[in-house]
């Protein structure tokens, strides 16, 4: 045991200098802050994609210093900012995610001091979801599941609590619906997110106003950091939201928090994506007859 320990120690050390040596790599490899905003803002649109996806996939923006967090985040075109989530959406044919959700569905509607909490399942082709309000919420136990293969206008629904027996199907965006929702059913996902963000920004370069984020920073949530990215529009409508705000991960493609506000700089929305899994999901997962649904 006594020549174990000398042994153990000294694999110990050069693991961890291995480690150093790796991070100091990276850092060499991304280069100074000056160096990537020059190297970065030369380049077109889409080359500034590839390069954002490959860093992200190889864990280097994990393991960036701030200082070069920043530089990248100022460097880069919107489209390159969320082009990683928005590979991943189109590459990820079926995936399952929880999030926290909360909403003001009417104007006059205060924001809910307790966000709704949803487990989903999201198949791309055809369009097909199934949603399920988990518990403490004030619609725990609530389902909908929607297959736009079937009937692209209408979805099987049942109510929360000890009363939701009885599964019927509803508009999609009927008053049961717009009763409980700003969106519909179709809406759930990132791929919506970055498609209404593309929206309002494609408004803004048509009227020659500025397409990339008011504001970028690296936060911090615990022992996670996140690219925070702010945008400003004149109003709305046309735009979706007068000022969104991300959370961006860094070390995988994913929208980490989204938070919207109207005109009077109210929040009416505040979404959390709490997990993401990429697999293929199970042949049942969307059929109503599956025994962990209720319907």
């Amino acid at each position: 045991m006594k020549l174990l320990k000398p042994k153990l120690a000294a694999g110990l050390a050069a693991m961890l200098l291995g480690a150093s040596a790796a991070i100091a790599a990276d850092d060499a490899a991304l280069g100074a802050a000056d160096e990537l905003r020059d190297r970065l803002s030369a380049m077109p649109a889409n080359a500034q994609c590839d390069w954002f996806v490959q860093r992200m996939s190889g864990q280097q923006l994990a393991r960036a210093t701030d200082t070069q967090l920043l530089a990248i985040l100022q460097s880069l075109e919107s489209s390159a900012l969320f082009c990683p989530i928005k590979r991943m959406v189109a590459q990820t044919p079926e995936y399952e995610f929880l999030m926290l959700r909360r909403e003001r569905v009417r104007e006059s509607d205060a924001l809910p001091d307790t966000p709704e909490r949803m487990f989903v399942r999201l198949r791309h082709a055809p369009l097909t979801i199934y949603a399920r309000w988990e518990k403490d919420g004030a619609r725990a136990g609530q389902e909908v599941l929607y297959d736009a293969g079937k009937d692209g206008r209408k979805m099987l629904a049942h109510v929360g609590g000890m009363f939701g027996v009885v599964s019927m199907n509803v508009p999609i965006d009927g008053a049961i619906a717009r009763a409980q929702s700003r969106h519909t059913v179709r809406d759930l996902g990132m791929g919506f997110i970055v498609a209404q963000l593309e929206a309002d920004l494609e408004r803004s370069q048509a009227s020659n106003l500025p397409t990339r984020p008011a504001s970028v920073k690296v936060v911090r949530d615990g022992i996670s950091r996140y690219a925070e990215l702010v945008y400003e529009h004149p109003g709305m409508p046309p735009y979706y939201a007068k000022r969104t705000r991300f959370w961006l991960d860094l070390r995988e493609p994913m929208i980490r928090m989204v938070e919207s506000r109207d005109n009077q700089g109210e929040v009416f929305e505040h979404i959390v994506f709490e997990s993401l899994q990429r697999k293929p999901l199970a042949p049942n997962a969307f059929d109503a007859k599956n025994p962990e649904y209720r319907f």
